[in-house]
């Protein structure tokens, strides 16, 4: 207990005896297992043998951020595997899971390991803060082997007094698991695309090619049809970018833009592109999206890498030759993030509202609301089709732009969190996001009328 103290002051709070809540069990191997609330927290035959399977895919040198203390079977195995140059953050917040980890097993070892670090604590505030220092750190210092991993059956554990770091935790699994789901699509996009890949030029041509110049950056959300008929009025005088799911609306409308973005590797995403193949604008994409539109698109592309990626086997010249990005799984927040690397500013968002305004999802232009329609029967609504779309993730509360709150959703929540992230690395860019009936983006400055814009031109 005393060596936990140097990872954690607020350990003192522990006990020197096995709390209540806490069933051991002796394993056929020998060693110790325990149920907390009835889940079996570690193999109830061997879990020694269980740790080590379940660090395979850890390799030397990776910056381990771990949710789940449990028994520390695991965490033995990780440290084998990071290396002298690793690093694991451990994060445990269920105190009577770390009681028993102190008390049943001797954790010496582990605990004057210089390459693990700690967090447990009873507020939420302080641990989200202690954690966001040490990931910075982490990502820092080796952004390619940074790795997020959870340990389910603590994870299950969490006490319901952390419900902010609960959910943004559960986003990060979320974002985690998204590239394993889809990534042997993404895998095999990038092999079909290589030979337009290497051809093609990279967003640096355009390195601060519109300083200073203002731009608008279109989603399909909601408010989208609040803008839609000034943006004929405004796009002469700002440069114009689009999402994949705005690029028909907007050509629908005889609206011509700049710049599309596409990331997305599902085919699904070709319907966007599949009646304006011959646009003159130009389609800015990674080298994992969607093969039928980046080899059927006959306009001008400019290529991103995703810095995150591990799909990508070009040589680092290569791919700070042609530029890349930070920026997640959203393309609202690539698209952000390459039009800031354009030298655009400022920057107005608009269909950006990352909830449901009136139970909604997507514009009414939107090729997703269409979808919507020609489902509908006379039993079934459009705004239940919307609603059902919505709800069908994890729901979050947050508050919208007049402080009312508001539900999103974890992935929207996860794009919330992205854009709030480019926009507190990018303080000296002026982010609006224009006319939306959603959630509050920190650090970009609402406008809740199309005048506000109008105001801006003049």
């Amino acid at each position: 207990m005393e060596l936990l103290k140097k990872h954690s002051p607020s350990s003192k709070n522990l006990t020197e005896t096995i709390p209540s809540s806490i069933k051991v069990q002796i394993t056929p191997s020998g060693e110790n297992t325990v149920r907390l609330n009835n889940i079996l927290i570690h193999s109830m035959y061997d879990p020694v043998k269980e740790g080590r399977s379940f660090s395979k895919k850890v390799t030397n040198g990776s910056q381990v951020c771990l949710y789940g203390f449990g028994l520390g079977y695991h965490i033995e195995s990780l440290l084998e595997k990071i290396g002298p140059d690793g690093f694991i953050l451990a994060i445990e917040l269920n105190a009577d899971l770390l009681n028993a980890a102190m008390i049943l097993r001797n954790q010496s070892k582990l605990l004057l390991d210089k390459r693990i670090h700690i967090v447990y604590g009873l507020n939420e505030a302080i641990v989200a803060t202690e954690i966001t220092k040490y990931m910075e750190k982490m990502q820092s210092t080796n952004t390619k082997n940074f790795q997020v991993i959870f340990h389910s059956p603590s994870f299950k554990c969490i006490p319901s007094s952390f419900p902010k770091l609960t959910n943004s935790l559960e986003v990060l699994l979320m974002e985690r698991r998204f590239p394993a789901v889809l990534g042997d699509i993404e895998k095999e996009n990038y092999i079909l695309n290589k030979e337009i890949v290497s051809q093609s030029s990279g967003i640096n041509c355009n390195h601060s090619k519109h300083k200073d110049k203002p731009v608008l950056l279109v989603s399909a959300g909601p408010s989208l049809d609040d803008i839609i008929p000034y943006l004929k009025m405004v796009n002469k005088k700002f440069i114009l970018a689009c999402v994949d799911t705005a690029f028909p609306i907007l050509s629908r409308e005889g609206i011509d833009t700049d710049y599309v973005f596409s990331l997305d590797p599902q085919e699904d995403s070709f319907q966007y592109f599949q009646d304006h193949l011959d646009s003159s604008t130009t389609l800015i994409f990674t080298p994992s999206a969607n093969t039928k539109v980046v080899h059927s698109y006959k306009g001008k592309k400019f290529v991103v890498y995703k810095k995150t990626s591990s799909q990508f086997t070009e040589e680092k010249s290569v791919i700070n030759a042609k530029g890349s990005t930070q920026s997640g799984g959203s393309v609202s927040c690539l698209a952000l993030d390459v039009l800031i690397q354009f030298g655009c500013d400022p920057i107005f968002l608009t269909g950006q509202d990352l909830s449901f305004p009136s139970s909604r999802t997507y514009s009414s232009f939107s090729n997703n609301n269409k979808q919507m329609l020609d489902k509908l029967d006379s039993a079934y609504s459009l705004k239940g089709s919307h609603k059902s779309d919505s709800i069908r993730q994890k729901t979050v509360n947050v508050k919208n732009i007049v402080g009312d709150n508001v539900v999103t959703n974890q992935a929207m929540y996860s794009y919330i969190r992205g854009i709030e992230e480019i926009a507190a690395v990018n303080p000296k860019i002026k982010i609006y996001n224009l006319c939306s009936h959603g959630a509050k983006i920190n650090k970009v400055i609402p406008l809740g009328s199309v005048n506000e814009l109008i105001k801006f031109l003049a």
